[in-house]
């Protein structure tokens, strides 16, 4: 194989999987690498006993903050209508406009418990957010969202069934440790003041959520926080990296699937604790990192 710089390599046949953190571990185990007993339930016949596959799952999850402006400066209803086709037509003509945009406008860390290190991550948005089980107000508003970075919470994804076409067991566990929740607490009340600073109370004509005196009460804020959180789409953990002495790693530190010749995994599957930020670069970072390892170009050491 020739690369860009004229030298060459011998490409060695390898599989790599990178399909994330949810559907990885059910690819694995359904190829019989996992927890044997795991794959015997389903009369899997296994490959590999690797208990580790499926487990350690993280995420990111957020708790927002939303009140509604006092004028129409948010993004509600540019997405409708002869507004929505006009910000086309910028965007196809001139590259900019509101299509150029995250639509998460800013964003912050900030450091809750004393620590010396963030804790917390914030992400601001010019709009009302709802969910999959929750429709966004109707209006114009701001959503300040703070999601714990360093989650100590663990959850887990096993097979359903042998059917391929059959979503995994997908247990995510979220905030079932009570620091995640204080932690989120703590994020809630600053995004709190953040609106009722004066820079941005001049803009703001009531909150929305948490529903005004709720921060009064620590055990209401904690049931809130429990209530409204979400996922900020950042699956990770369950085919960790790690030492060969640790009976829970799946992949050693040049993404090889321990105990299997020619299969690397190369997406955040393979973090052993999620990253205290967006998980896009550093998984781009992993994909290229698994080429170099292939190409030959690089060692783990």
């Amino acid at each position: 194989m020739l690369l860009d710089d004229g030298s060459t390599v011998t490409a060695r046949r390898e599989v790599i999987l990178t399909a994330g953190a949810l559907a990885t571990p059910k690819i694995l185990q359904l190829s019989g690498i996992g927890p044997a007993a795991h794959l015997r339930e389903h009369g899997i016949d296994v490959v590999l006993d690797l208990p580790g596959v499926g487990e350690n799952y993280q995420d990111h999850l957020e708790a927002t903050v939303q009140c509604e402006t006092k004028d129409p400066i948010s993004i509600f209803g540019e997405d409708k209508g002869l507004r929505a086709a006009s910000h086309m037509m910028q965007y196809l003509l001139t590259k900019t406009g509101l299509l150029t945009s995250t639509v998460v406008e800013s964003g912050g860390f900030v450091d809750t418990a004393g620590t010396g290190e963030p804790d917390i991550q914030f992400h601001v948005l010019p709009a009302f957010n709802g969910f999959a089980d929750r429709s966004a107000h109707a209006g114009h508003g701001i959503s300040i969202g703070p999601c714990v970075l360093r989650p100590q919470s663990r959850g887990s994804v096993r097979l359903r069934s042998t059917n391929p076409s059959d979503a995994a067991l997908f247990v995510a566990n979220s905030l079932a440790e009570q620091a995640d929740v204080e932690t989120l607490v703590r994020g809630v009340q600053i995004a709190i003041r953040i609106s009722e600073a004066p820079s941005l109370a001049r803009l703001v004509k009531r909150r929305v959520l948490p529903k005004p005196g709720l921060e009064t009460d620590p055990d209401a804020l904690r049931d809130y926080v429990r209530a409204i959180s979400k996922t900020v789409f950042h699956p990770s953990g369950t085919a960790k990296m790690g030492a060969a002495d640790d009976p829970m790693a799946v992949v050693s530190e040049d993404l090889r699937v321990r105990g299997v010749e020619g299969l690397r995994v190369a997406d955040a599957s393979i973090m052993p604790r999620l990253v205290s930020g967006n998980t896009n670069a550093p998984t781009m970072m992993i994909g290229e990192r698994a080429a170099r390892f292939i190409l030959g170009k690089e060692t783990a050491a």
